[in-house]
């Protein structure tokens, strides 16, 4: 067992729940211990795990887990302590920690990463839905016998970025959109007054070299230049 402490909480899947699986929100975390991204899965009900959103601090034991056997991955087993959500002053640190680790999708599934980040030009973003799969509608069943939503289509954004000689196109799966649509309001209102946003990507156990949008952030003005920074390097090395 492991413990993880000092985890920021980035990013936050849709709730989901399957056959095999309870309901549970795949999370990704930057682990400023080990200045490195992890993924765990919480568990959606009345613990107090299941409370953490993104910027919370939190500590947790975790071990390896032999069903997912990406780098980043671990079975959550314990909650430590949740410490509330960080100021912005250390959002910014946290922001410019994430950036440096910005490399082109070739080079995270070369190197067997399965979480990253995605730059792209802002005005060229657009939104679209997409039919859910057969497998898809099943979660959705299973889901609203037990009175949990999920969605009746898949949301998917597309963009221009520099390491693409076409547009982009990624699912995207961050939570609070989705919860927007729960509530009826549009899940664009936020994201309008994001200054410069930037996409936390992450890859499934079963096709690790696509990546789907597992949350879209909002840098402060001119943190970009520092995922440019780590590009020139890896260049230059």
């Amino acid at each position: 067992m492991q413990i993880f402490d000092n985890c920021i909480c980035i990013a936050q899947a849709r709730v989901i729940e399957g056959k095999r699986k309870k309901a549970h929100i795949c999370t990704i975390a930057f682990h400023e211990t080990s200045n490195s991204f992890v993924r765990i899965c919480l568990p959606f009900d009345r613990s107090k795990e299941s409370n953490i959103r993104r910027w919370n601090r939190f500590s947790f034991r975790g071990k390896a887990d032999p069903s997912d056997t990406r780098l980043e991955s671990f079975a959550f087993a314990e909650l430590i302590s949740v410490q509330g959500k960080i100021n912005e002053e250390k959002k910014r640190a946290i922001h410019r920690k994430i950036l440096q680790k910005y490399k082109h999708e070739k080079e995270y599934n070369e190197s067997k990463q399965s979480i990253g980040v995605l730059l792209f030009e802002p005005g060229s973003v657009r939104f679209k839905q997409k039919p859910l799969t057969d497998r898809e509608e099943e979660y959705r069943q299973i889901m609203a016998d037990k009175g949990l939503f999920f969605p009746s289509f898949k949301l998917y954004i597309s963009g221009k970025s520099s390491q693409f000689k076409s547009r982009f196109e990624k699912q995207l799966v961050q939570w609070d959109f989705f919860e927007a649509i729960r509530k009826g309001n549009d899940p664009l209102d936020a994201y309008n007054t994001f200054l410069e946003p930037y996409i936390i990507l992450g890859n499934t156990p079963w096709k690790r070299d696509s990546f789907m949008a597992i949350s879209i952030l909002s840098a402060p003005l001119g943190y970009k230049r520092f995922a440019c920074e780590q590009q020139l390097s890896l260049m230059e090395a």
